[in-house]
C-alpha cells in the first residue's frame, strides 16, 4: 500500500467513519467472509474452531478434510493479524453487549411503569375502601399493614428502596421508624 492510499484511508475513515467488524478497505470478500465466520463464533472463538466449522458435516474424507482445514487455518491465520480480527470480533462483542444492555433497560424502564401503575391503583382500591368503611371497623394493625404494603411496593416500583428477601432496605434519606411507634 503506497503513502497516497494510506492518506486516502485516513481521510476517508475521517470523513465517514464505519464500525472496525465491517469490512476493511483492501479487505477481499473471502477474508471478511473468514472474519465474519470467526466473529460469529462467539466468546469461545479461536481460528481453528471458524475453520473447522466451515466444513460442518460435510462427505469427505476425514484425511480430506483435516488438509483443507489445515489449509484454511494457515491462509485466516494471516488473515487474522493482517485485518486485525481479534479486536474487530472484540469490538463487535462490545457493541453487541451494549445493545442488549439498552434493550434490556428499555424492559426494565417499562415493567417500572407498569409496577407504579398498578401501585397507584392498590392506593386508590385502598383509599376508597378507608373512605368506604367505619372507622369503628378497622384496627389499627390493619391500617398500618395495608399503608406499609402499598407505599413500599410503590416505592420500589420508583427504584426509591431496594428488595431484599421481601424485606425493603432504606436508601439514603428514608426515615425508618422504630418499633415503638407501632399502635400510634
Amino acid at each position: 500500500m503506497t503513502d497516497m492510499d494510506k492518506a486516502i484511508e485516513e481521510a476517508r475513515a475521517a470523513i465517514m467513519p464505519f464500525e472496525s467488524w465491517e469490512r476493511l478497505p483492501g479487505e477481499s470478500g473471502l477474508a471478511y467472509a473468514a472474519f465474519c465466520a470467526f466473529r460469529d463464533y462467539g466468546p469461545e472463538r479461536n481460528i481453528r474452531k471458524a475453520a473447522e466449522g466451515q466444513f460442518g458435516k460435510a462427505e469427505l474424507s476425514d484425511v480430506k478434510i483435516e488438509t483443507a482445514i489445515a489449509k484454511k487455518y494457515r491462509v485466516w491465520r494471516n488473515w487474522c493479524s493482517q485485518f486485525r480480527w481479534r479486536e474487530r470480533a472484540a469490538d463487535y462483542d462490545n457493541y453487541m453487549d451494549k445493545l442488549k444492555q439498552a434493550e434490556l433497560r428499555k424492559t426494565i424502564e417499562a415493567q417500572g411503569e407498569k409496577h407504579r401503575a398498578i401501585t397507584g391503583k392498590m392506593l386508590a382500591v385502598v383509599e376508597k375502601k378507608l373512605d368506604l368503611m367505619d372507622p369503628a371497623d378497622l384496627t389499627q394493625g390493619t391500617v398500618t399493614e395495608w399503608v406499609e404494603t402499598a407505599i413500599r411496593a410503590e416505592r420500589e416500583a420508583a427504584g426509591l428502596v431496594a428488595s431484599n428477601n421481601g424485606k425493603a432496605e432504606p436508601k439514603q434519606g428514608e426515615i425508618n421508624f422504630t418499633p415503638e411507634f407501632n399502635g400510634l
